[in-house]
């Protein structure tokens, strides 16, 4: 792939801070979007080669002026965008009768709007690259519903995003993927306050994982790895496709019996 300029939201942590790390170590510009300077601050702990090779800036996806304010750093410092990665993301539990109307248009405010506005305010630049790529970071709670009404339902409508945008910014020769990740070993759960702590959050993924053919729990350069081939020029006749990247968890069949 050649040298090119990308940004992610949310990319400070989890997959968005392998998928920076791996950008950056094949020698792209990187832009890191995040809510607050504490992530940044816990992502640049944990590389801290990448305080000086990746581009951290803060801001609300969410919020229209916040993505215009993204948009004029870019112009500035870059002058165009190759590719975008909607990856800022909230997790809430709860059922329809659980969970809290504020909870649910929050999680959507999040999860839906901010991909849709901040590809809005970068579009222009994302149309002078002359060839880009938008990865969206959906769930396979969006394919199958998961334990969060509000989370699942917000996925669901981003994939349904994907597509529509595949097919509207296509003339413009920009491709739009999502990758689906099953369950992957980040902060999500703890910063969300889905579990109590460390220990609690690891029984889950004992528990979880079982249900996964494949036996394994995923890490973010699992996902990091197919949205960098969504983003590179292999990737070039690949548009409007939803991806899941999840240990085979899509086709889980309790009816097989096990193996011994």
């Amino acid at each position: 792939m050649k040298k090119k300029v990308f940004l992610i939201s949310g990319g400070s942590s989890g997959i968005g801070l392998a998928i920076a790390a791996g950008l950056a170590d094949a020698g792209h510009r990187v832009i890191s979007l995040s809510r607050s300077r504490e992530k940044i601050e816990r992502g640049i702990q944990q590389y801290p080669a990448l305080e000086n090779r990746v581009d951290f800036i803060t801001g609300d996806i969410s919020s229209e002026k916040d993505a215009e304010n993204v948009r004029t750093h870019v112009e500035k410092k870059y002058g165009v965008l190759h590719g975008l990665v909607n990856n800022a993301g909230i997790l809430t539990k709860g059922t329809l009768e659980t969970i809290s109307v504020e909870d649910w248009k929050f999680t959507l405010d999040v999860n839906l709007t901010g991909p849709y506005i901040l590809t809005k305010a970068l579009l222009p630049l994302l149309k002078q690259a002359g060839s880009a790529s938008v990865v969206n970071i959906s769930s396979v709670a969006g394919l199958k519903p998961g334990t969060s009404v509000a989370y699942s339902v917000s996925k669901a409508g981003l994939d349904m995003l994907t597509r529509f945008l595949a097919g509207d910014l296509g003339p413009y020769k920009i491709r739009v993927n999502s990758v689906n990740p099953g369950l992957v070993r980040t902060n999500i759960h703890l910063d969300n306050k889905i579990v109590a702590d460390k220990k609690t959050y690891e029984a889950m993924l004992d528990k979880a994982r079982p249900r996964y053919p494949l036996g394994e729990i995923g890490e973010p350069d699992d996902i990091a790895r197919m949205v960098m081939f969504l983003l590179s020029d292999d990737a070039s006749w690949i548009s409007g496709s939803i991806i899941p990247v999840d240990g085979g968890i899509m086709v889980e069949n309790d009816l097989i019996p096990p193996k011994k």
